[in-house]
């Protein structure tokens, strides 16, 4: 049971320097750090490994405004704006098949049939929930809603 609560808090240590690091300017330098929280369970550093690359990855297609001040924090978030433009904010979605590297490898026909089928229902469940698809990269995704209820 100890090692469950180290485990856990561990988990919501990370995901809170997670968090920290997007609303500090996207500081991918900070979100690096929660990748070496002690005790952090395998499968969560799996998984934050992943996201910072896709953050890393999709960083060139964001506006410039989420990085104008690398020192500031999530109170002031709001305060930023293009000059003309309506402020708004927006959840952003990452997706990945994970292991799809090997698949590919194993099962090149199989898996270009999947794909085939992710994609078109990723492209629904986009749709269904006004989402507006950003990019894709391979397998992945990135795709953005007027909110996290969405």
């Amino acid at each position: 049971l100890h090692s469950e609560t180290e485990q856990l808090n561990a988990s919501i240590a990370a995901l809170n320097v997670l968090a920290a690091s997007l609303t500090q300017g996207y500081d991918l330098t900070l979100a690096e750090t929660a990748l070496s929280t002690p005790n952090l369970p395998d499968p969560l550093y799996d998984s934050l490994d992943i996201i910072l690359l896709q953050l890393e990855m999709y960083r060139p297609y964001l506006p410039d405004v989420l990085f104008a001040d690398m020192h500031r924090n999530s109170s002031n978030l709001r305060d930023i704006s293009v000059p003309g433009a309506e402020t708004r904010r927006a959840a952003l979605v990452f997706t990945d098949i994970q292991g799809s590297t090997a698949t590919w490898g194993a099962c090149a026909e199989a898996m270009r049939k999947a794909l085939k089928v992710h994609d078109a229902v990723i492209r629904e469940c986009i749709a269904a929930h006004n989402g507006y698809e950003v990019k894709t990269i391979g397998d992945s995704f990135m795709v953005a809603f007027e909110s996290a209820f969405d």
